[in-house]
């Protein structure tokens, strides 16, 4: 679908390359494990209940207003609920939170 690949490219079984992407030179496009993972949080999501669905959109509201940089300055430590902490297969390249 006009996507272009440089010389050197290497596209794995089972990758995606965007139309009309353009990678460059001697990049590895790995395998889409992490496409494949979402079908899971999909079918979770899907699954919830209204009650459950307004609730999260009400702590949404609330941690949407905190800022951790403003918060470390400040000395308050809040912790994530568990709700809004995806799994790590899902975002794979994610750097694990460190606990306070």
């Amino acid at each position: 679908m006009g996507a272009t690949l440089l010389d050197g490219v290497v596209v794995e079984k089972d990758a995606m390359v965007a139309a009309g992407a353009l990678v460059k030179q001697n990049t590895r496009v790995p395998f889409a494990l992490n496409y494949t993972n979402l079908a899971k949080v999909h079918a979770a999501e899907n699954a919830k209940s209204f009650d459950e669905i307004e609730l999260e959109k009400m702590l949404r509201k609330k941690f949407a207003r905190c800022d951790e940089e403003y918060d470390s300055m400040i000395g308050v430590v809040r912790e994530t609920p568990p709700e809004f902490i995806l799994p790590d297969n899902i975002l794979p390249d994610k750097a694990p939170m460190a606990a306070q």
